[in-house]
Formats: C-alpha cells, sequence, structure tokens
C-alpha cells in the first residue's frame, strides 16, 4: 500500500522568536490537521522598531500531512 501526502503553505507570526513564530503556527496547524509528518522554513522575515530591534517575527511553513485511505464501502 503506498502513502500519500498533502503539502500545504501556512504563515503566522510571534513576538519572541522564529522558534515561537513557528510553533505559533504548527499548533494552529495541529488543531484543524492530523498526522503532520513535517514542516519546513520557506521563508522568515520579521518588524523592527526605530532603533532596528526586531519586534515581530513573521514565518512562512510547508507543512506535510498524510492523507487518510478511502473508506471501502464494498
Amino acid at each position: 500500500m503506498s502513502s500519500i501526502t498533502k503539502t500545504i503553505r501556512l504563515s503566522g507570526k510571534a513576538g519572541g522568536s522564529i522558534e515561537d513564530a513557528v510553533r505559533t503556527v504548527l499548533a494552529r496547524a495541529t488543531s484543524t490537521i492530523s498526522d503532520i509528518h513535517k514542516f519546513e522554513i520557506v521563508k522568515v522575515g520579521g518588524e523592527v522598531d526605530d532603533s532596528g530591534a526586531p519586534t515581530m517575527f513573521t514565518v512562512i511553513l510547508d507543512i506535510t500531512f498524510g492523507i487518510k485511505d478511502p473508506v471501502d464501502h464494498g
């Protein structure tokens, strides 16, 4: 039997760090998507204050999850 996966692109942000932004996206994704296998960071960005210090981190992730086998109604 073959294994089928699907990859979707999601984005999110957090104020603490890039890792916090990744965790924010993944936590939200797991509330509606099951069987997440992996993620890949596609892009990282953010916002800075007047002094140039980062205030917000933004990430775009590709998230890959398993597709359930169809039900056999035989």
